[in-house]
């Protein structure tokens, strides 16, 4: 039987369904089955309702501002541990367009890849899966898939088939189809991986990896394991349940992030006039913080951070949002119906909401020169800002930019995720420049949730 099908572009609307009433447009079954399979078990990309309300309340205090400044540190140690261990053999100098057949070229989104993963690992469950390092598989007993090669498999996305039979079938996932059978394979991968987390955070003699020894010791540092496995509020956690939460962070927490980064250097790399301007920046902040990030220092970062939003207006880490399901019948309001005074939609019971999040950050009703890149436009008193801000009747962007959705179900590492974005982009910019190899391919290309540049070979030079 067909169903109703509204892709809401109205922030009045998104407002109503995402917001506001919620709980009556709770994501629809498919979605939350796939992420189930992806993870194994209900996480937060999968759970509703009071389960989903306590795993936030869980998960939250890992996210809180003074624990998130503790971390900087750490991310400048990672970041350094790339630009010494990666990027120093392939510097040029200068940094002009090289000869197309110099051999000194790198594909970032793999090493952004790895930078996340291993950041992701440290600050959420002090565990050092050292991706970065040359041989970075840690567990012999499956040398056949690394945890990258591991994390690959699980977020490419699912084919038809998959989509159709998890639907329909509930034992499908168990069938021993060659793609199951992989899928399975790289889950089983992770599910070690994640285990050693847990062992290690389980046993007395466990030590930090020495990258948290870095981080400011004022602020005690807690992790997500550790508050998982301590959690007394209203619910003990299992250790099954503890490896899907991990496993929901290990994914989801650094594939978006390299994704984004992978954006925001292919953008630099295509607005040399942007670069130059990030870079003078970030010299000039690091030069007045003894060349240390700090919370203040991010503060300062006033161009580097519309540079960032900018590029998720235009590549947003998820171009569509989990769908939701209207499970009562009711009215939903409309930017006419508030401000016009017409009659809200009447939304029936089973209505499917489509969120688009590209299609609305692009929307020539409420961005001015909606396709261009204009890092301006979120810096406010520009003229971009205040063209945008026209548009919309005076209104800011909240329901019109949405990068990380809102709501109850927003992504709960956001600020976690900017402050990670700062760090590595102002570090990167502020001593190298990046140029796009002539066989490089940036058109996008969805992978899991997310879109990504096809193929981002770029030449690194070394800028005085």
């Amino acid at each position: 039987m067909m169903k109703n099908r509204i892709l809401l572009t109205d922030p009045e609307a998104l407002k109503h369904v995402l917001t506001t009433h919620s709980d009556i447009y709770p994501r629809d079954d498919g979605t939350r089955m796939i992420f189930r399979d992806l993870i194994g078990g209900d996480g937060l990309l999968s759970s509703e309702n009071a389960t989903h309300a306590q795993q936030r309340r869980m998960m939250q205090p890992l996210f809180r501002h003074d624990n998130i400044k503790s971390f900087l540190g750490m991310f400048h140690h990672h970041v350094r541990r790339l630009q010494d261990e990666h990027l120093a053999r392939l510097q040029l100098s200068p940094p002009s367009t090289p000869p197309a057949n110099t051999t000194q070229t790198v594909d970032m989104h793999e090493l952004f890849t790895k930078l996340t993963l291993d950041i992701i690992g440290v600050s959420a469950f002090s565990y050092e899966f050292d991706a970065l390092a040359p041989h970075q598989d840690k567990y012999p007993q499956t040398k056949q898939v690394s945890v990258v090669e591991a994390i690959e498999l699980l977020i490419t996305p699912p084919s038809l088939l998959y989509i159709v039979g998890i639907l329909l079938l509930p034992w499908f996932p168990r069938w021993p189809l060659p793609a199951q059978n992989q899928r399975r394979r790289a889950r089983r991968r992770l599910f070690e991986v994640v285990d050693a987390v847990l062992a290690s955070k389980l046993s007395p003699s466990a030590k930090p990896p020495p990258s948290a020894t870095s981080l400011p010791k004022t602020i005690k540092m807690l992790d997500l394991v550790d508050l998982m496995l301590t959690d007394t509020n209203d619910h003990k956690v299992s250790i099954d349940e503890a490896r899907i939460h991990v496993m929901t962070f290990m994914l989801a927490g650094h594939e978006t992030t390299s994704t984004t980064l992978s954006w925001v250097f292919t953008m630099l790399a295509q607005h040399a006039d942007v670069e130059a301007k990030v870079r003078a920046e970030c010299r000039h902040v690091l030069a007045a913080n003894n060349h240390s990030w700090d919370w203040k220092a991010l503060g300062e970062l006033k161009y580097t951070t519309a540079v960032i939003h900018e590029t998720l207006r235009l590549f947003p880490t998820a171009s569509m949002l989990a769908t939701r399901v209207c499970v009562q019948d009711n009215d939903m309001p409309t930017l006419a119906s508030v401000n016009e005074h017409a009659k809200p939609v009447f939304i029936p019971k089973g209505t499917q909401m489509l969120v688009h999040t590209g299609a609305m950050h692009r929307n020539p009703k409420y961005w001015s020169r909606p396709a261009e890149f204009v890092p301006d436009r979120f810096i406010e008193g520009t003229e971009s800002f205040e063209a945008d801000k026209g548009l919309r009747g005076g209104q800011g962007n909240t329901y019109y930019y949405m990068p990380f959705s809102t709501g109850s179900k927003n992504c709960i590492g956001m600020r976690f995720a900017m402050a990670e974005l700062q760090v590595v982009v102002a570090s990167l910019v502020a001593r190298h420049s990046f140029r796009l190899t002539p066989d490089a391919n940036v058109e996008p290309s969805f992978v899991g949730v997310t879109m990504r540049p096809k193929h981002l070979n770029m030449t690194v030079h070394l800028v005085d």
